[in-house]
């Protein structure tokens, strides 16, 4: 009750009108209509802004293609990874909260007595007591094999089956787990290399740090101020998807898998390999291109009528390091021309594709598809490389 009361006041204090209007533009909605027809997709929606003026908000195809549904401007899509800048975001809201020094903030280690969260105490690789703030977010923990490319966020059954809890295993017993059983790949702070479960970790950080589940803390302090109030941690199997939720559709190539509820059941990826609610802090939240645009605004000193973060904050968590071995990665976020540009994409496999930037010029523009219609997860590039081409040409006629 005291939950539903903060955020009925935010509603109250900031506005509930969660979703812009949609607005029409014709040759935005031919791009959208022209991909998703290209690419054998369902569904999806788009918006775009420039300056905070919103100049598309759209959708094309289907949210149910079996119940001939349309998609909307107001169907909530799972964002995947799009999630990871909503928590780069909290972290820092937090750290600034906190008074602390930020850089000092973001050195101080995550684990062991002196860290974040020292409650985790079985650690087999000491190295872990290293690993800092700033690793988690830039994806230099330590953890990740270009070898053999484990991620214990979508292994859930088993792990729970070897820590002997009901299974699928929640977030925090993923990170008891991975302390207790295995070693870290390179040291920490070295070397760059994409990580969920990093995610997971900093999630556990902001509840640490807020006293509130990770979740409430978003929905009270990312998405209320802005007057977002359909973005939340997505359910899982297809009984559990929202009303008016988008449904996913895994690419025909794709082979049924075996589902990380029970360890026995075969079905489609989209329904049976992922646990939105372990992967909260990397990829659990739904929600629509507009949302991603007006949280794209309030990170953007000077375009959002309502600022998350204090213009020297944001800059610090944009700002790319090439040092890591990946030149545009920074704190959360996707970064280019010095931090001018940033987003970030997601994937699901292979039912879910998203992506949102902030360009230099002003344009913040975003898209969220319900099928993901490749056969390798590197060559997500390629396919939003061609998209984004297209997009550009259109800017140049936006006032």
């Amino acid at each position: 009750m005291l939950r539903l009361f903060l955020l009925a006041l935010c509603s109250l204090i900031w506005g509930c009108a969660s979703q812009p209007t949609p607005t029409q533009n014709a040759n935005f909605e031919g791009i959208l209509q022209d991909f998703i027809k290209h690419n054998n997709i369902p569904g999806g929606a788009m918006t775009v802004a420039k300056n905070g003026v919103f100049a598309y908000n759209g959708a094309a195809g289907f949210a149910d293609k079996d119940k001939q549904t349309p998609a909307s401007a107001s169907t909530p899509f799972r964002i995947a990874s799009a999630t990871k800048p909503l928590t780069a975001i909290a972290v820092f809201q937090l750290l600034e909260k906190s008074g602390t020094d930020l850089q000092v903030a973001l050195n101080r280690t995550v684990f062991g007595s002196k860290g974040y969260l020292p409650e985790y105490k079985a650690i087999k690789d000491k190295r872990v007591l290293k690993i800092t703030l700033r690793d988690l977010l830039q994806h230099t923990g330590g953890w990740g094999s270009d070898k053999d490319d484990y991620d214990p966020q979508y292994d859930l059954f088993k792990i729970a089956q070897k820590m002997k809890v009901a299974p699928p295993a929640d977030a925090k017993t993923v990170i008891r787990y991975v302390l207790q059983n295995t070693k870290l790949d390179r040291d920490p702070g070295k070397q760059y290399h994409y990580s969920n479960f990093g995610y997971n970790v900093l999630a556990r950080v902001i509840e640490k740090l807020s006293n509130q589940s990770y979740e409430d803390y978003l929905k009270v302090n990312v998405m209320a101020p802005l007057g977002i109030t359909d973005m939340r941690i997505g359910g899982s199997r297809l009984e559990e998807l929202l009303p008016e939720e988008s449904r996913y559709y895994d690419d025909p190539r794709s082979p049924m898998v075996t589902s990380q509820f029970d360890g026995t059941t075969k079905g489609p990826m989209a329904y049976n390999e992922f646990y939105l609610k372990t992967m909260d802090g990397h990829g659990g939240w739904i929600g629509t291109p507009s949302d991603l645009v007006l949280i794209l605004h309030a990170v953007s000193p000077g375009i959002g009528k309502t600022e998350l973060l204090k213009p020297e904050t944001i800059k610090v968590m944009t700002a790319p390091n090439p040092k890591i071995g990946s030149p545009s990665a920074s704190l959360g976020w996707v970064s280019l021309e010095d931090g001018k540009q940033f987003g970030h994409a997601g994937a699901l496999e292979t039912g879910t594709l998203s992506y949102f930037v902030m360009k230099p010029n002003g344009v913040a523009w975003a898209v969220v598809f319900n099928r993901l219609p490749i056969e390798k997860v590197d060559e997500i590039g390629t396919l939003l490389k061609g998209l984004s081409d297209r997009m550009d040409q259109e800017f140049t006629k936006l006032k």
